[in-house]
Parts: structure tokens; C-alpha cells; sequence
């Protein structure tokens, strides 16, 4: 076994590379959503929908979350209602792995607790569902 923390340590798991891999992505994409422009022309950067022409689940979610960034809610909603609460949680999981990466402490929920899979199913529920709401209304972005 090749393990270099101690069952009780969480400062090696706090500052590992996938952590840090992780924290970086954030800081990218929250850093470009907040200086990106969103738009509803050009060239749609969904690689399902330019593969298939349908929209996937999360077709407007980049623009809500530039939208958000910006202070503009109600642009956020309108690309996909889930852009707030997906905003709120990577910038929230971003604060929790710096703050874990400084101190060396682990902030993370234990997504494998029996309630937090609970909630991730029901997110991941009623995110389909509302695809699928949005797919026969037309009202995709």
C-alpha cells in the first residue's frame, strides 16, 4: 500500500493533484465565465449538438453561468434554469478546495455518505426531467 497520509490526516488528500487539477479548472472557468460575453449566435459549442443537432442537458448552462457571473439572473434562468445552482456549487466546491489547499484540511462533502447520494440522484433527476420538459416545449437555447 502506498499511501502517504495516516488514516486520521486529511492534509495529503486536501493538497492532491487531483484536487489541485480541480481548483485549477475552476479557477479557468470561472474566471473565463466572468469576462465571456454569452450570445445566442454563432457557432454553438455543444459537442452534442453539433454532432447530433439535439441539445444536451446542459445546452445553455456555460451561458447561464457567464450570465450569472455578470448579475444578470434572469439571463441566467432563461439559458437553463440549473445555471444558479450549478454557478453556487462550483463556486462553492472552488472556495472549499482552496481553502482545503491552504490550510490542508478537507472542506468536500463525503460524496459517498448515503445522504448526500440521495441528493445527487435526486439533482441528477430532476435535471433530465427538466431536459426532457425543455425538449418538448422547444425551449432550448
Amino acid at each position: 500500500m502506498n499511501s502517504t497520509s495516516t488514516p486520521g490526516s486529511t492534509g495529503n488528500l486536501a493538497r492532491s493533484r487531483p484536487r489541485i487539477i480541480a481548483f485549477a479548472g475552476l479557477t479557468a472557468v470561472l474566471a473565463l465565465g466572468a469576462v465571456w460575453e454569452p450570445s445566442d449566435t454563432g457557432i454553438p459549442t455543444c459537442a452534442m449538438r453539433l454532432s447530433t443537432g439535439m441539445p444536451c442537458p446542459g445546452c445553455g448552462m456555460t451561458r447561464g453561468l457567464a450570465a450569472l457571473l455578470k448579475g444578470r439572473t434572469d439571463d441566467s434562468f432563461r439559458y437553463h434554469a440549473f445555471a444558479p445552482v450549478v454557478t453556487v456549487l462550483a463556486i462553492g466546491a472552488w472556495a472549499a478546495l482552496g481553502l482545503g489547499f491552504l490550510t490542508g484540511k478537507n472542506y468536500l462533502p463525503n460524496l459517498n455518505a448515503r445522504g448526500m447520494t440521495i441528493v445527487l440522484i435526486t439533482f441528477i433527476a430532476s435535471f433530465l426531467a427538466y431536459w426532457i420538459y425543455r425538449m418538448i416545449l422547444g425551449e432550448v437555447p
